[in-house]
């Protein structure tokens, strides 16, 4: 059975006719890699598949914006390695995501492997769409929390918005909320700072 929800498919207990992965039973993030090379995002949540379509340029310049940003800060302190969409990221065995920007400290180079990470990241960016921004702010932000990872973006092309989120216990608390032509400087990155006009730009 499928489900819409906003423009994004959810297919409960089994996968599209189309891939190598039908089967009875919950999917898990093995499923990924029999996914179709659609140039569509597919993530696997509690054992069901979640298919968002391509990203609208915004999203695109956005994400490429600020893992640029981040890449050249990292590189040049040898702080560890920036990956983009498409690459998965496994956080809990039932459940495989594909975030758009991840960052992974040098010390933990070990949860980078062939196929993708394994493992929980320093810092996940999302940037949300309308097909998107409700998973991104619910149950995401949820397994990112649960699993422990200690850093969470959330950026709005829309609206021009970067909330940053850092883990507190078992929660995240609101570490930035900037606007379009806000900047702050994050908790994990001391000597950068980010920009928002940088961020948006086309």
């Amino acid at each position: 059975m499928t489900a819409a929800i906003g423009t994004t498919t959810c297919y409960r207990g089994r996968m599209p006719r189309t891939t190598q992965a039908t089967r009875a039973g919950a999917l898990t993030y093995r499923d990924l890699w029999h996914t179709p090379d659609d140039g569509n995002r597919w993530e696997i949540i509690g054992g069901e598949v979640y298919v968002s379509p391509a990203p609208f340029v915004p999203h695109q310049q956005v994400v490429f914006n600020l893992a640029s940003l981040l890449r050249a800060h990292v590189r040049a302190y040898r702080l560890g390695q920036v990956l983009i969409a498409r690459v998965a990221v496994v956080l809990e065995r039932p459940s495989g995501v594909q975030p758009d920007v991840v960052f992974v400290a040098r010390a933990r180079r070990r949860i980078i492997q062939e196929k993708g990470i394994f493992g929980a990241p320093d810092l996940i960016v999302e940037v949300t769409s309308p097909s998107t921004a409700s998973r991104d702010r619910g149950m995401k932000l949820d397994l990112y929390a649960r699993v422990g990872v200690p850093h969470y973006w959330l950026v709005d092309p829309k609206r021009g918005t970067l909330r940053a989120l850092r883990l507190a216990g078992d929660r995240y608390a609101a570490e930035a909320e900037i606007g379009p032509r806000g900047r702050f400087t994050p908790s994990r990155f001391p000597r950068l700072s980010v920009r928002m006009r940088e961020v948006l730009a086309p």
